[in-house]
C-alpha cells in the first residue's frame, strides 16, 4: 500500500503548493504525478529527492530519467540548487542510461562490441540510400536516384519508429499512410540490421533498443540489471515509447518504486512512439497499486490563458480529469485575438511593438508547420531584424529556392564565371529540377557536357537535348531552355523570370512529386510562394536582385548567435516559455492541420489539439493569436485558409477575456454566446479558484443570449467511413456524393457541426464551406 505524510508534516519554507507537498511527502509505493504545463514539476521532483536523501535513501539507489541532454542539465543545475553542496544521485536521460547498460552487456558477453560512435545522420543516409536502390525495380530505382531526400528521409523515419516498439516492420508498415511502392522500407529494415551488424555499428535508437531486445531474449540477464533502485523517477513520462517502457520495467525488476511525472495533454511526439495512454493508463494497470497526485496550478501564465486552455483541452478524451489553475502568483497574461488578412504582415509588425518595449529575445513565434516561417523570415530579413531559427537552415539556403538562385545568376551574366565543376554541377540541377522523369544517366551525361559552354545557354540546351527521349520529355527540357534563353536577354524582371520558371515546367507539381510527406510538400511550396512574393514586392532586375539577395544572405550569416526573435515549431518549443509568443495560422487548413488526401481521425484531432495547448501555454505576459479576417471572396474562391479553426471556436476567447474583464471591473452580468454552447461544467470550479484569490465571483450573473435565427437547413448526415475524411493512397472506403446548387456535383470530404469539405468535381483542392451559408445550396446522395 502506497503511503505519504500529511502535506502539513512537510515544510513549506521553499514555497511548494499543497499539492506539490503531498508530492514531496510521498515516501513509499509508485506515484503517478499529472503535472499542467508551467507547475513546477522539476522543482517538485529536486525537493521529492531531498527529502528521500534526508530520509536516509542512498543517492546510489535513486535513478532520475529525463527525456533529453537538455532536460538532464537543467535538471542537474536546479537539484544542486536545492541541494548545495551535497552530492546528487544518477541522472541520465534514456539513451545515455542505455548505453551504459550496452557497455555493461558487452562485458558480460550478452552484446557483440561496437565500434566507433553511434552512427550520425550523415553516416546512415548513404548506405539507407545504397540499399533503398539494390531493392527497388527499374522505375522506382530512377526515382531513388534522381529524389534521394524523398526517400532517405522516410526510410530513416521508418528505422527508428520500428525501433521505438516491438511490432514488426510489415505491422509498422501498415499502421502508416505511405504508398505501396514504400514497401520496400520493410526489407530495408532487414538489411540495414545486417548491414550495422557485420559492421559493427549501432545507431542513436540502438542504445536503447539492442539492450532492451536483448532482456527480452534472454530474462536470466535482465534479472541481473533489475531491482537495484529504491527509487526510479521519470520525467516527461507522456513522452515515453514501448521500448523506453519496457527498459523501465527491467530496471524496476519489482522491487523498489517508480515515481513518474507527466502531463498527457502535451504528448505531442507520436512519432517517435509516444502515446498519452501510457500516463492515462498503462502505469496504473502494469504497477498496480499506484498513488495519483495532481500539481494543476501553474506558474506560468494568467488566467486568460488558463481559462482558454481549459475550454480548448477540455474537448480531449484521453487526458486526466485535471483542471489547469493560475497560481496567484502568475503575471496578468494578455492574450489578443487579431484577424490578418496578411499574416507575415501582421506578424512583422508585431514583433516591432514588441521589441518597443522588450528585447527581441522575449519573443518567440510558434507555427505549426515550418511553412509558415518562409514569409516571416524574409520579412524579418528586409527589415533588419535580428532572429533566432531552429530550423537547420534560413530561408535564403533553402533547397526548393536554389534553382532561383541559378537563374539570377545566369540572368545576371555570372554564370560563366563558375569552374568547369561547378558548372556541372549547377546544370545538373537545372535539368533535375523538377525532375524531367528521365534516367539520370542521360541528364548526367547532359550536364557534362552543357558545363563546357560559356554562353548562349539556352540555345546550347536546345541543340543538346538527345533524339532518343520521347516528345513529352523533350518538351520538358524545351521550357527550361526557353527560360535560360530569355533570361540571357535579361529584359525580364526577377520575378516574371523565376514565375515563368515556375509555370513552364509545372514546378509545383513537381515539388509534390518530390515528397511522401503531405507535410514537406506543403513546407516547399509555402517556400517558393512566400519567395516569389517577396521578389515580386522588390520590383528589381534580375542582377539588382541577386545583389540584395547576397546582401541579405551575408546580413543573416553575420548574425550573432542567439540574439533576436525566435521562429520555431511547436514540437521544438515544447519545454520552453517566453514572455511572449506569437502562434500564426489559426485557421482551418492547420488548426487542425488536415493535409488534403490523409487521414484525419478522432485520434489525430486529439494529438492537433494538443498541439496547440503546448504552443499557447509557452506564454508568460502576452499570447498573439493570428486567425483569417473574414473574407468577402466567393465560396469558389475560398480555402480552408480563408477559415477560422474550430480551435478558435472550442478556446471561447471572446468568452474567456470578457469573463476576465467583468471580474476585474467587480463583477456583474455576463451574456454568453451561444456559439459558444453553454456554460462548461469545470468553470464554477475555476471560479471558486477565482474567488479564493479574492476576486468577487458571487456578484457574477450568467445569462444566453438569444441564439440568431437560421435559415432551414437540409439535415447533413456523417459519411458512411466514420468521419475519415480521405486518403492520400485510397483504399476501397465508400464515398459520399454531393451536389450544389453553384458549385456542381463533388465528394464529400468532412464534416462537422461548423464546416463541410467536399472536393468538386475537376477541382483538385478540397473546399471548406460554412455549413449555415452552404445548407440550402446542398443536396447529398447517400
Amino acid at each position: 500500500m502506497s503511503q505519504h505524510l500529511p502535506p502539513q508534516n512537510v515544510s513549506n519554507a521553499s514555497g511548494l503548493t499543497p499539492q506539490q507537498q503531498a508530492v514531496v511527502a510521498h515516501v513509499q509505493g509508485h506515484a503517478r504525478v499529472v503535472a499542467v504545463a508551467g507547475a513546477g514539476k522539476t522543482t517538485t521532483l529536486a525537493h521529492f529527492i531531498q527529502a528521500r536523501v534526508a530520509q536516509g535513501v542512498p543517492l546510489r539507489r535513486i535513478l532520475v530519467l529525463m527525456y533529453n541532454k537538455a532536460a538532464q542539465v537543467e535538471f542537474q543545475a536546479k537539484l544542486k540548487h536545492v541541494m548545495p553542496n551535497q552530492p546528487i544521485p544518477d541522472i541520465r536521460t534514456f539513451h545515455s542510461l542505455g548505453l551504459r547498460l550496452y557497455q555493461k552487456l558487452i562485458e558480460r558477453g550478452a552484446l557483440p562490441a561496437f565500434q566507433g560512435k553511434p552512427l550520425s545522420d550523415g553516416e546512415m543516409e548513404p548506405m539507407v540510400w545504397r540499399l533503398l536502390q539494390q531493392l527497388a525495380d527499374d522505375e522506382t530505382k530512377q526515382d531513388i536516384l534522381s529524389q534521394r531526400k524523398k526517400w532517405v528521409e522516410p526510410a530513416l523515419s521508418f528505422i527508428d519508429l520500428v525501433k521505438s516498439g516491438f511490432l514488426p516492420p510489415a505491422d509498422v508498415f501498415d499502421s502508416l499512410d505511405l504508398p505501396p511502392q514504400c514497401r520496400i522500407f520493410i526489407e530495408l529494415f532487414y538489411q540495414f540490421e545486417d548491414w550495422r551488424k557485420q559492421n559493427r555499428r549501432i545507431s542513436f535508437a540502438d542504445m536503447i533498443y539492442d539492450p532492451v531486445m536483448c532482456f527480452r531474449a534472454h530474462p536470466e540477464i535482465a534479472d541481473i540489471f533489475a531491482g537495484h533502485m529504491q527509487w526510479i523517477l521519470v520525467d516527461e513520462y507522456q513522452d515515453i515509447n514501448d521500448i523506453q517502457q519496457n527498459l523501465l520495467r527491467v530496471l524496476h525488476g519489482g522491487r523498489g518504486s517508480v515515481m513518474v511525472i507527466g502531463d498527457p495533454d502535451q504528448t505531442i511526439y507520436e512519432f517517435r512512439g509516444s502515446r498519452p495512454e501510457f500516463i492515462v493508463e498503462q502505469f496504473d494497470r502494469e504497477m498496480g497499486d499506484v498513488t495519483c497526485y495532481q500539481l494543476p496550478h501553474t506558474f506560468r501564465y494568467g488566467h486568460r490563458l488558463s481559462l482558454m486552455a481549459n475550454h480548448l483541452i477540455h474537448h480531449n478524451n484521453e487526458r486526466e480529469p485535471v483542471l489547469c489553475l493560475s497560481h496567484v502568483s502568475t503575471p496578468n497574461t494578455r492574450v489578443q485575438l487579431h484577424h490578418a488578412r496578411y499574416e507575415p504582415a501582421l506578424t512583422l509588425t508585431l514583433i516591432q511593438e514588441e521589441a518597443k518595449q522588450r528585447p527581441l529575445e522575449d519573443i518567440a513565434v510558434i507555427n505549426r508547420l515550418w511553412a509558415l516561417c518562409a514569409p516571416v523570415e524574409l520579412a524579418l530579413l528586409a527589415a533588419g531584424i535580428p532572429y533566432q531559427l531552429d530550423n537547420a537552415q534560413s530561408v535564403l539556403e533553402r533547397w526548393e529556392l536554389r534553382i532561383f538562385w541559378l537563374l539570377l545568376e545566369i540572368a545576371s551574366g555570372e554564370f560563366n564565371r563558375r569552374d568547369y565543376a561547378a558548372r556541372e554541377e549547377a546544370w545538373l540541377h537545372v535539368l533535375t529540377t523538377p525532375y524531367p522523369k528521365i534516367k539520370r544517366q542521360v541528364l548526367e551525361d547532359l550536364a557534362r557536357h552543357l558545363a563546357q559552354v560559356d554562353n548562349n545557354l539556352g540555345e546550347a540546351m536546345f541543340r543538346a537535348i538527345p533524339d532518343s527521349l520521347s516528345q513529352w520529355q523533350k518538351q520538358q527540357l524545351e521550357a527550361r531552355a526557353q527560360v535560360l534563353a530569355n533570361a540571357e536577354v535579361g529584359k525580364l524582371s526577377a520575378y516574371r523570370l523565376l514565375k515563368d520558371y515556375v509555370d513552364l515546367t509545372e514546378f509545383e507539381q513537381g515539388i509534390e512529386d518530390s515528397a511522401f510527406s503531405a507535410q514537406q510538400i506543403e513546407d516547399r511550396l509555402q517556400t517558393i510562394r512566400a519567395f516569389l512574393r517577396f521578389i515580386r514586392e522588390l520590383d528589381k532586375s534580375s542582377e539588382d536582385t541577386l545583389a540584395y539577395l547576397r546582401e541579405l544572405r551575408q546580413q543573416r550569416r553575420e548574425q550573432r548567435q542567439a540574439t533576436g526573435v525566435l521562429l520555431t515549431s511547436i514540437h521544438k518549443s515544447k519545454g520552453r516559455e517566453w514572455p511572449v509568443v506569437i502562434i500564426p495560422g489559426l485557421n482551418a487548413h492547420y488548426y487542425p492541420y488536415a493535409p488534403e488526401g490523409e487521414f484525419t481521425t478522432a485520434a489525430s484531432e486529439e494529438s492537433e489539439r494538443r498541439l496547440l495547448y503546448v504552443a499557447m501555454t509557452r506564454a508568460r505576459e502576452q499570447l498573439h493569436l493570428l486567425a483569417p479576417a473574414p473574407s468577402a471572396k466567393s465560396a469558389r474562391d475560398t480555402t480552408s485558409r480563408d477559415w477560422p479553426s474550430r480551435f478558435d471556436r472550442e478556446m471561447a476567447v471572446e468568452r474567456c477575456l470578457t469573463l476576465m474583464k467583468t471580474l476585474e471591473q467587480g463583477g456583474g452580468e455576463i451574456e454568453l454566446n451561444p456559439q459558444f454552447g453553454a456554460l462548461a461544467d469545470w468553470v464554477p470550479q475555476y471560479l471558486e479558484h477565482l474567488s479564493s484569490s479574492g476576486m468577487a465571483t458571487s456578484e457574477l450573473k450568467f445569462t444566453m443570449a438569444a441564439p440568431k435565427p437560421n435559415a432551414q437547413r437540409s439535415s447533413v448526415r456523417p459519411p458512411a467511413n466514420g468521419g475519415v475524411v480521405d486518403q492520400k493512397f485510397p483504399g476501397k472506403q465508400g464515398v459520399t456524393r454531393v451536389t450544389h446548387d453553384s458549385l456542381g456535383t463533388g465528394v464529400l470530404i468532412s464534416q462537422d457541426d461548423q464546416y463541410v469539405k467536399i472536393r468538386f468535381d475537376g477541382e483538385q483542392g478540397v473546399r471548406t464551406l460554412s455549413r449555415d451559408v452552404a445548407a440550402d445550396y446542398l443536396k447529398f446522395h447517400f
